[in-house]
């Protein structure tokens, strides 16, 4: 699909049919996902792919969300690891010499540790918050690519999400994204024209 075409595709979906959604399609869309660009290659996202705790989701959200969670037939918890040191590491790890040379190896195990542990809270938030903003519209796209409907939710308890799907407090919660196939005519979402939003210089 040409991509100025699905662009036009992608809506929020907000209401799901009961058409089962294949595992298979959603790991592939993930796996489709994590070709997007990240900051130092950093790749500092984790997806947990919800089934069967769904109604446990619901609970947690608020703002209209939990319908939501409950007509989707997967949600996906996308949490950022905040441990970039540990992250960087293992990127080391896994890829290891047969991917990287010895100055991409010096860079994952002792440059970029390094300039980490000088990043404030802030600059480390601000950090994880792009490159899941990178990776979710990789996402949502990637579903649509697979004729899947989506829709991004920060509408939830942040706070509890981790306990709920038991995972490490490493990781910090970003969005959930709800899944399913519509039978909804949904109609685009208005946009400003383009040279409303350019500036030259």
């Amino acid at each position: 699909m040409k991509f100025l075409a699905l662009n036009k595709k992608r809506h929020a979906v907000k209401h799901f049919s009961d058409k089962e959604v294949d595992f298979k399609d959603v790991r592939t869309a993930i796996e489709i996902a994590t070709l997007a660009p990240s900051a130092h290659n950093m790749q500092p996202w984790k997806f947990v792919v919800v089934k069967d705790r769904k109604e446990a989701l619901a609970e947690l959200s608020y703002g209209g969300n939990g319908d939501q969670i409950r007509e989707a037939q997967y949600v996906i918890a996308l949490f950022s690891d905040q441990d970039l040191d540990r992250r960087a590491r293992k990127i080391a790890r896994v890829g290891g010499v047969h991917n990287f040379t010895e100055e991409q190896l010096q860079k994952y195990m002792v440059n970029y540790p390094a300039e980490f542990a000088c990043y404030s809270e802030q600059q480390k938030s601000d950090y994880l918050a792009l490159n899941a903003g990178l990776v979710a519209m990789n996402l949502v796209l990637a579903l649509t690519d697979q004729g899947i409907g989506s829709n991004m939710l920060l509408g939830f308890d942040k706070s509890k999400v981790n306990e709920v799907l038991e995972v490490d407090s490493r990781f910090r919660p970003e969005l959930l994204i709800t899944v399913g196939y519509t039978e909804d005519m949904i109609e685009p979402s208005y946009r400003l024209p383009v040279d409303e939003l350019i500036e030259k210089r």
